[in-house]
């Protein structure tokens, strides 16, 4: 089979809409020159459209004539380079898929092994923000609960009492091992604040806490919250007010 008919295989067995680069084409690797030939004829012939430089698509048929990719597909896009994860959607997209506003982002915001940037698609916009570590696939839930409670305070429209009673939730639903990962990442990579949100959580639900997470953080600091110390008595153990 000619490396041609390899690359039309291979597109053949994508669904519509999908964003893939040349290295998606197993034939890439052994033939690079072959395979752009072949991938510039099938746009040359519609039956590819280009989205970005080195980035195709299959278009589809719809009432207002080819469709574009969907927003799904386009977040996707930025999320994966190469087929490997490199990010995940944090931000105002996370709170609300959380349950703890109601506010619908106008952009979503992406963390990535990257630069920043910002791309506007037309239907959406998406914003990049450099992430902390490098983004691995297990790990990303846990990231999104990191950053819900390193920026508690700035959630729009939402109640921190009740925002750190859904967090609690979560995290009492976690297997055990993302527990003890959620600690980890915790302590190596996020705020003081966030470090002192997961000790009261892990308390609150009579989790096993780390010494050394208590150890992390500064005796002297304490981090204004305004929560209400009835509903989290453990608060002041971990000098949240």
């Amino acid at each position: 089979m000619s490396v041609a008919q390899n690359v039309q295989k291979s597109v053949n067995a994508m669904p519509a809409g999908q964003i893939f680069g040349y290295q998606a084409l197993p034939s890439y690797v052994q033939s690079p020159s072959a395979v752009i030939k072949a991938v510039g004829r099938l746009v040359a012939e519609k039956r590819l459209a280009r989205f970005s430089k080195g980035k195709f698509y299959i278009p589809s048929e719809g009432l207002m004539g080819l469709r574009k990719p969907s927003d799904t597909e386009l977040i996707r896009s930025v999320l994966y380079k190469e087929g490997r994860l490199r990010g995940y959607v944090t931000g105002l997209a996370i709170y609300n898929q959380l349950g703890l506003t109601t506010q619908v982002p106008r952009t979503i915001t992406v963390a990535i092994n990257g630069g920043r940037q910002e791309k506007n698609f037309g239907t959406i916009r998406i914003k990049t923000v450099i992430a902390r570590m490098l983004i691995e696939e297990p790990d990303v839930k846990l990231l999104q609960y990191l950053d819900v409670l390193k920026n508690l305070k700035n959630i729009p429209d939402a109640n921190i009492n009740q925002s750190l009673k859904i967090m609690r939730r979560y995290i009492s639903d976690l297997k055990k091992r993302e527990q003890v990962q959620l600690v980890l990442l915790a302590q190596k990579y996020y705020t003081p604040q966030a470090r002192a949100l997961v000790g009261l959580l892990f308390s609150s639900l009579e989790l096993s806490v780390p010494q050394s997470l208590a150890l992390s953080l500064n005796p002297t600091t304490t981090y204004q919250l305004k929560l209400d110390q009835d509903e989290w008595p453990m608060a002041k153990q971990w000098s949240i007010r």
